[in-house]
């Protein structure tokens, strides 16, 4: 059995909504307005959310899609920007190693046969 939907005007949301904001109990407006309290409540989660913005109107219940994307899209820019920070940290890092450290032992020829060529002590027996 298909039970018809009730469409509710924004107008008829927004008054609700500030009768509440005015200090009218969820309770009272549900009963003045003959509406369900929970429904008062998911209104009032999208009034609170989007202000003025709220309730767009029939077909744009998606609309919180952009400004999901948009949050989405400012925190990937603030990841872009620490990893940018950390490139640049490193990369300065690896140039003072290699300025100010040089490695001990470039090709290994010297130094290692240098250590080779000891003689071994001779103890007493």
């Amino acid at each position: 059995m298909d039970v018809a939907r009730i469409v509710y005007s924004r107008e008829l949301k927004i008054a609700a909504m500030r009768a509440m904001d005015a200090g009218e109990t969820g309770g009272q407006v549900a009963r003045r307005l003959e509406l369900s309290p929970r429904l008062l409540e998911k209104w009032r989660v999208e009034w609170r959310a989007r202000g003025e913005q709220a309730f767009p109107g029939k077909g744009s219940r998606n609309s919180g899609a952009p400004a999901r994307d948009e949050r989405r899209l400012a925190e990937l820019e603030r990841k872009i920007g620490q990893l940018t920070v950390e490139n640049d940290f490193l990369k300065k890092a690896l140039g003072h190693f290699r300025e100010h450290h040089p490695p001990a032992v470039i090709n290994g020829g010297a130094a290692c046969t240098a250590k080779s060529k000891k003689q071994p002590k001779r103890g007493v027996l």
